[in-house]
């Protein structure tokens, strides 16, 4: 089973392979939050640590929305995200 370590909440937590990030988030009590849930707000951008091969691939309306608020190369939205391995990301500021 893959982990999602959070180092914002300093949290480590297992979820099954190929579980969406929103999912595991509303199980537990993490400070990714989720305004739109449909990747067009940017409020659950998340800063991949290590693991982002572990992570699904970007679609090409995440990569547009992304673009358009000047987000890092290593910046996604966890709401688009389905976790296939162990991760590490925090909270974007």
């Amino acid at each position: 089973m893959p982990k999602v370590y959070i180092t914002t909440d300093d949290k480590t937590i297992e979820m099954g392979d190929g579980q969406a990030l929103i999912d595991m988030c509303e199980e537990h009590d993490t400070s990714i939050l989720f305004g739109c849930r449909d990747g067009a707000c940017g409020a659950c951008m998340i800063k991949i640590r290590k693991g982002a091969e572990n992570i699904s691939k970007m679609e090409d309306s995440e990569r547009d929305f992304l673009e358009t608020m000047a987000a890092e190369e290593n910046e996604r939205l966890g709401c688009q995200c389905k976790v296939f391995g162990d991760i590490e990301i925090e909270v974007s500021e």
